[in-house]
């Protein structure tokens, strides 16, 4: 029979030590380093400390190897503070709340300590002087802070840093360097003993910058013009490079970048995908923001921040509100039936996405217990918590869970205004309505008993009939002009915004008044408690809105007024320039996209179990060049591709990829594969069908405004959505319809990364659907034959191996080496049918070729 001690060891044993030693009353403060009477020292070190180094020490110190369940035992900051549950192990003054009380009394079957390979279950005397110990306050003289290994670790931890300041080291070749980057990569070089390769040349420069920088091959005019002019060739270089950067193909490349950290994407995905008609707006937003080089710190701001910025127009106003839809863009579970787990779900994703993206953190970890490796405690996390749960979501889609999800922000100058006067107009349409039915009702009364009585009412109306028609035919006109004077609603975008401050009172009556009118439960300025093990339904208390502390040590964390939700102070604190990670994971991420990798591998864990950066003094230089210089995202740019160490040829050498196969150590540039934006905009703009004009709206956005309501509500099924969208659009493949769990095969041959994540770095395949598909498929063919006619009808006089060398140029960059030229000749020759078709499958030949997929 299970021995039943509760009771007697938390009354009358308590009650007798503690009538005992009454002084024990005065230890109530729970991280009290006040002075100790000698009753209250004794007793611990004669009926606490013991059994604590005996039976606990083992797996619950800093001298463990691995201390279990996180929790610390050997000092008075460890044993309060508890373990990986999230919940206080030791509460002063509280038995039945301090969870080692309940661990060592075996009354949960889940939580016995010490285990039974341990020794097992403490003698009731020993679990009663613990008792005693809670109740009297639990006075303990250690001192110290208790350090789990891992957060000493993340003490020094790099990334944690501020930024180092490291003059360029010096070279033993002090003419190879051209940038003060260069330097870095150089003394690396020779540390390790490698060879370097040599300069790429023109051709291979010039097709390289276009296709990282604009997403499309150079057109042969402008190789032509490269390798024409007479200045040396970084000059030369440089002017490409300013032009490429200024054009506007540069946006929709590099905001395709963000997107994909973005988790873009225009559905809420998961098992209710409803589609979200106003997130293209955000897309463009982002293009145009790189287009005109907004300083990487305002663009944070605006996505975390937009609608609590100051503005000069209504235009910026509407630009920075539709910056925040990167807040509410992510995926939903529209489904759930709980709302606040629903609110939860998306609070996580908020934090998930803003940690990872700007900090390079896996914060959300930290949901249901203190983070495992990184130091991030649980209640950081519900700190966060706080401050997106203080904001409305403006989704513009359908949902039964919550209300401002199914509103989406109005544009313009007086939007909201006339929001409002839509619906005072609607209502007083309505209102003329229902009159007119009342109307219609009394004239039909009327005529009733005359069709009873045989009389033709129309030719023969009595005097009260005749009035009654008058009144009906005014009213039809007044219901009409009621209807007419109704004006076009505003555009409208995505957006998060601020709740509204609410007294307990106010809000406990919109709650009930929501419940009563069946509808979602309105949100509020409030901070977050904590749920224990990420449970929603076992909040404890709660903490107040705020940043994560790991950093506090340089970068002041703010404190949140009452009045606002914390997005203003959370965006200040991502770009305040003392805040060692921003910048240093947004410069890694640019370093990734023109070199295929970053300095720190993992491009979006920047924590303890992230990679260690390659060059850590170059990291930290370019972060600081890239704050000097405005955060502009062109200067860090055009500072990297003028780099000696970019501009190196790919060629291979034997020794240095035998030391280095990974070439992390920049000896030379490496090959890399294309992505499948690239691949499909590159083959348009070979066949000469690319329209590179921005695209204003959506397929989407028409698809949502076409089908009923009852057809938006099952898109999880995707029937509609993908019988009415199409990838036959000349545009860009950045602006092709995005739906989750709907993404065309075009895209997803490709590695298309999933719009669920957030996805600093695509995990680019070779698998045989790719052969498949630039052997099969109608795109690829059709780009062919329209590459074959333009280039049969401009050149219509000239020599077979004029055009061998202009479809290789248009295709691949380069005229063909003497072995290729044969092949190619021998190739149309053997082939049948008419010359256009001939030319058509040399141009597909061309296209199918690795190298045209590959930057080199």
């Amino acid at each position: 029979m299970p021995r039943r001690t509760t009771g007697f060891l938390a009354t009358g044993v308590v009650l007798a030590v503690l009538g005992a030693f009454p002084a024990f009353a005065a230890e109530t403060d729970p991280s009290s380093p006040a002075p100790l009477t000698k009753a209250q020292r004794d007793f611990f070190e004669a009926k606490i400390r013991p059994v604590l180094i005996e039976r606990c020490h083992a797996c619950h110190s800093a001298r463990a190897e691995k201390p279990k369940a996180d929790f610390l035992l050997d000092t008075r900051a460890g044993i309060r503070r508890g373990g990986a549950s999230g919940r206080d192990a030791v509460v002063p003054g509280n038995v039945e709340g301090s969870q080692l009380i309940e661990a060592i009394r075996y009354t949960n079957e889940k939580l016995r300590m010490p285990p039974e390979e341990k020794g097992g279950r403490l003698p009731d005397a020993v679990i009663a002087d613990f008792e005693a110990w809670v109740a009297m306050g639990a006075p303990d003289p250690r001192d110290g802070t208790s350090k789990l290994p891992r957060e000493i670790e993340a003490e020094t931890h790099w990334s944690f840093q501020p930024l180092s300041r490291a003059e360029p080291p010096a070279v033993r070749d002090a003419d190879w360097p051209r940038d003060r980057l260069d330097f870095f990569v150089k003394a690396r070089l020779e540390a390790e003993g490698l060879a370097v390769a040599g300069d790429a040349d023109r051709r291979t420069l010039i097709r390289r910058a276009t296709l990282l920088l604009t997403g499309l091959p150079p057109r042969p005019e402008a190789i032509a013009d490269f390798l024409a002019d007479p200045a040396p060739d970084r000059e030369a270089f440089a002017r490409v490079v300013d032009r490429l950067l200024d054009s506007p193909d540069f946006g929709p490349r590099w905001g395709r970048h963000w997107l994909d950290v973005a988790r873009f994407a225009e559905s809420s995905g998961y098992s209710r995908n409803m589609l979200y008609p106003h997130a293209w707006r955000y897309r463009n937003w982002v293009i145009e923001a790189h287009n005109r080089d907004l300083p990487y710190d305002d663009f944070v701001r605006a996505q975390i921040a937009g609608d609590l910025l100051p503005f000069d127009s209504p235009e910026q106003r509407d630009e920075q509100v539709t910056a925040t839809a990167f807040l509410t863009i992510g995926p939903k579970t529209l489904n759930e039936g709980v709302p606040l787990l629903f609110h939860l779900n998306v609070a996580d994703d908020q934090i998930d996405a803003t940690c990872r993206a700007f900090l390079g953190l896996t914060a959300n970890c930290a949901r249901c217990h203190d983070h495992k490796y990184d130091p991030i405690p649980t209640r950081d996390y519900h700190a966060m918590a706080g401050i997106f749960l203080s904001s409305r979501n403006l989704a513009g889609t359908s949902t039964n869970v919550r209300a401002e999800h199914e509103e989406a922000h109005p544009l313009g100058k007086d939007g909201a205004a006339l929001l409002e006067r839509i619906a005072e107009l609607t209502k007083k349409a309505d209102d003329t309505r229902a009159a007119y039915l009342e109307v219609v009702k009394k004239r039909d009364e009327l005529r009733e008993p005359l069709e009873k009585m045989g009389v033709d009412w129309k030719k023969n109306p009595t005097p009260e009939l005749a009035a009654a028609e008058a009144e009906v035919r005014a009213f039809q006109e007044k219901v009409k002009a009621a209807r007419e004077a109704i004006p076009a609603p505003p555009e409208f975008t995505m957006a998060v915004l601020d709740a509204p401050a609410m007294e307990d009172a106010a809000f406990e009556a919109a709650v009930k008044k929501a419940a009563d009118e069946k509808k979602p439960a309105p949100v509020r300025l409030a901070d977050s408690p904590i749920y224990e093990k990420g449970l929603h339904d076992k909040p404890l208390a709660p903490v107040p809105r705020g940043v994560l502390t790991l950093l506090e040590k340089h970068v002041a964390s703010p404190k949140v007024p009452a009045a606002e939700s914390g997005r203003r102070q959370l965006a200040a604190w991502l770009t305040d320039p003392a805040n060692p990670l921003t910048a240093r994971v947004y410069v890694n991420r640019v370093w990734r996209h023109l070199f295929g990798a970053g300095i720190v591998e993992t491009t979006d864990n920047f924590g303890l179990l992230g990679a260690k950066p390659s060059h850590p003094e170059l990291l930290d230089d370019l972060a600081r060049r890239f704050m000097d210089e405005g955060w502009s995202t062109k200067e860090l740019i055009r500072s990297i591709v003028l780099s000696r160490t970019w501009m190196l040829d790919s060629t291979a050498i034997a020794a240095s990829e035998a030391a280095d196969p990974g070439n992390r150590w920049l000896w030379r540039f490496r090959p890399r594969r294309l992505e499948g934006e690239v691949i499909r905009d590159s083959l348009l703009f070979v066949g000469g069908t690319l329209d590179p004009s921005p695209l204003e709206g959506s397929q989407v956005a028409e698809i949502a405004k076409q089908q009923p309501k009852a057809l938006q509500r099952e898109i999880g099924r995707r029937d509609y959505y993908t019988k009415d969208a199409t990838a036959d659009v000349a545009h860009r493949s950045v602006y092709l319809p995005a739906a989750r769990s709907a993404l065309f095969d075009v895209m997803t041959i490709w590695d298309a990364p999933d719009p669920n994540l957030v996805v600093g770095e695509r995990r680019l395949t070779t698998v045989p659907p790719q052969a498949l598909f630039m052997m099969n498929s109608p795109l690829v063919i059709e780009q062919s034959r329209k590459a074959a006619e333009s280039l049969l009808a401009r050149m219509d006089t000239a020599r077979a191996d004029e055009k061998l060398t202009a479809a290789s140029e248009a295709v691949l960059g380069r005229p063909p080496e003497p072995g290729e030229r044969e092949s190619l000749s021998a190739f149309l020759e053997g082939e049948d049918g008419a010359e256009t078709d001939r030319w058509s499958r040399l141009f597909q030949a061309l296209m199918a070729t690795g190298e045209f997929r590959t930057v080199y």
